[in-house]
């Protein structure tokens, strides 16, 4: 076999890894925001650890990680992500796993330990990007993620998605944040503007906050940012949410 004959097979092997590896990634992703009441985190833990988690896997549920911001908000975030085939499926499984008997019994025996334990509940249901690249195995170092919503204005969606994927990703690399993968939320937000949600990975939340800072005076960043808001910004607020993954999270 002729070298370039070699490397035409390696070129299709990899061709085919890369296939796949894309199709690999669920079509529906939902994302999950508990605002948990003051002093009842260890509470929601302990329901989803003991109980949620392990009925929702029995029914064929996809968790890509569990993460909390303890006293950031009266008790703090809790936040999952959830992965399906598709959205109708992802409904059909949470149906099943709630009428579980092991998931009634856990959940009353949580009530009656604990009593109320969440104030709000945010549920999210994510398209997926064709052009997002997604991370999702876990790591052998501890992690901690920097979950950002991002307000994007009418009309620039295209513009902030191509900005997030062709610069702002790379940068963000070099300044030691890693990109999970990106969405945009099926539902506008309060001002009819589209969300844009991104994961990020760092050594810690400490480091995360001094990535960003980094990432911000970055000489590059301020150049394609001037660049690309000649016309206007891009975007209006971001909500971030500083998170650490439980003990029992898929994502590390």
């Amino acid at each position: 076999m002729t070298t370039a004959s070699r490397i035409g097979l390696l070129a299709l092997a990899l061709t085919a890894v890369s296939g796949a590896v894309q199709a690999a990634v669920p079509h529906h992703f939902d994302l999950r925001l508990y605002t948990v009441t003051s002093g009842k985190m260890d509470g929601v833990m302990e329901r989803f650890r003991g109980t949620v988690d392990p009925v929702r896997r029995k029914h064929g549920i996809e968790t890509v990680g569990y993460w909390s911001a303890p006293g950031t908000t009266n008790g703090g975030i809790f936040a999952y992500l959830l992965a399906a085939r598709s959205q109708e499926g992802l409904q059909d499984q949470e149906k099943e796993s709630g009428a579980d008997p092991d998931f009634q019994k856990g959940h009353a025996a949580s009530d009656q330990k604990h009593g109320k334990t969440v104030d709000i509940i945010v549920s999210m249901p994510l398209v997926v990007d064709p052009t997002a690249k997604f991370d999702l195995a876990a790591s052998s170092k501890p992690r901690a993620f920097d979950l950002r919503i991002y307000s994007v204005l009418p009309g620039k969606l295209a513009a902030f998605r191509d900005r997030w994927r062709d610069h702002a990703v790379p940068i963000y690399e070099r300044h030691g944040l890693h990109s999970i993968g990106w969405w945009v939320a099926a539902k506008k937000d309060a001002e009819g503007h589209d969300q844009f949600i991104c994961l990020l990975a760092g050594e810690s939340v400490g480091s995360i906050q001094r990535s960003i800072g980094e990432f911000h005076q970055d000489p590059e960043w301020r150049r394609v940012e001037k660049e690309t808001e000649m016309d206007g910004k891009l975007r209006g607020g971001v909500t971030a949410h500083r998170l650490v993954p439980t003990d029992f999270s898929k994502l590390q």
